[in-house]
C-alpha cells in the first residue's frame, strides 16, 4: 500500500487513533491531540517540505497544507 492508498485506508486511520488515545492518555486535555488528518504524500527534501538537515519547513507545510489545516480548526469544538 503506498502513502496515498494508506491515507484513505480505515484500517490505518484507526490504527493512528489508538495512538493518539494513547498519547493523550498521558497529558492534560489542553495537550492533547483533538482532530488529525492524514495527508497523502511524505514530506521530503525533494518535495521542499524538509531542509537538507531533515528540519520540516513549516512555513511551506503551512502554506501548502493551509486547506488541511483550516478543515481541522472548523471541525474543532470551542473548548470547555
Amino acid at each position: 500500500m503506498d502513502v496515498a492508498q494508506a491515507a484513505q485506508d480505515d484500517r490505518v486511520r484507526a490504527e493512528l487513533q489508538t495512538v493518539v488515545d494513547r498519547a493523550n492518555s498521558t497529558v492534560s486535555r489542553a495537550e492533547s491531540i483533538r482532530a488529525f488528518e492524514v495527508i497523502d504524500s511524505d514530506f521530503t527534501e525533494e518535495n521542499g517540505y524538509l531542509t537538507p538537515s531533515l528540519k520540516l519547513k513549516r512555513n511551506v507545510v503551512v502554506k501548502d497544507m493551509a486547506q488541511v489545516i483550516e478543515k481541522i480548526y472548523a471541525g474543532q469544538k470551542p473548548a470547555s
